[in-house]
């Protein structure tokens, strides 16, 4: 069984929010009681908004989270940092609209959580498996949860790039395989959307500091890994998924396949999984 944990330490990260532009505080306080939870530093009365699917409210090319009127954009990087490391009591004081993008990737998260150290806290993280499989369909993809032993995923891609042939990703994931296979995996977009995007009022803060721009001819910057995009997007999985259990450090046993998925095919996907109560608990 696996224990509750806390940070041993504050940690504190300053960064730029990917589509805000803001430039935003962000401190991951240790925390007795168990949950993630959201806290608006900037705005009147520090409302709080604890991380769970429930609060959803965009899935506009990120996942943002909303709770009587204030909001936190693009948690994911940090929620499967904190998820996959075992993170099961934190209170992110946050100070604007939108979790900072760093390196476009999670693994910045990680070092400051494993630089912090953990503490273990009395009690057993709830283990949960899916009653049965649980599969949603849109557009030519798919988000799929079959039963497993362990949380396995798999990400399948395919952006049309002549010089990317289609990826996969496959990863069981632990806190050393997360970090080690998943969190350098940085997000990306094609050329050909970026002026789009700007014209939906996004990017503001995007660059090729944090994020990976394919071209017609060649990427922004050489991959991390020969499959980065798969990569990513299993890592993106992870952290929309791990609102699951942010209130209360669930673990999952269960195979995730996700083929050319993205934010809101893993909202409606989490949505049928509430709605259908496939989630049980295991008792050992």
């Amino acid at each position: 069984m696996l224990p509750f944990q806390t940070l041993a330490k504050t940690v504190e990260i300053e960064g730029i929010g990917l589509h805000s532009g803001t430039q935003t505080m962000v401190r991951l306080q240790p925390r007795e009681k168990c949950g993630l939870v959201f806290v608006r530093e900037d705005l009147p009365g520090k409302p709080r908004i604890p991380a769970g699917a429930r609060h959803i409210g965009s899935t506009l090319h990120a996942t943002r989270l909303e709770l009587n009127g204030a909001q936190i954009s693009t948690p994911e990087h940090l929620l499967a940092a904190l998820w996959s490391l075992g993170v099961t009591h934190c209170e992110i004081e946050v100070s604007g609209p939108e979790i900072p993008i760093l390196d476009g990737s999670a693994k910045i998260w990680c070092d400051a959580i494993s630089q912090a150290g953990l503490k273990a806290l009395p009690g057993a993280r709830p283990e949960y498996s899916l009653r049965e499989p649980v599969a949603i369909y849109a557009s030519n993809g798919a988000v799929i949860g079959l039963p497993h032993n362990s949380l396995r995923i798999t990400c399948d891609v395919e952006f049309g790039v002549p010089y990317l042939k289609p990826q996969v990703a496959v990863c069981e994931i632990t806190p050393q395989s997360f970090r080690e296979e998943l969190a350098e995996a940085r997000t990306f977009t094609l050329e050909s959307w970026l002026e789009p995007l700007r014209a939906q009022g996004l990017i503001r803060g995007g660059s090729t500091d944090n994020a990976l721009v394919l071209s017609g001819s060649a990427p922004s910057s050489p991959l991390r890994f020969e499959n980065e995009l798969a990569r990513h997007k299993a890592l993106d999985a992870i952290g929309d998924i791990a609102l699951l259990f942010g209130a209360n450090g669930g673990v999952l046993r269960a195979h995730i396949i996700a083929i050319r998925a993205g934010h809101e095919m893993h909202r409606l996907w989490m949505r049928e999984v509430l709605d259908r109560e496939a989630l049980i608990e295991n008792h050992k």
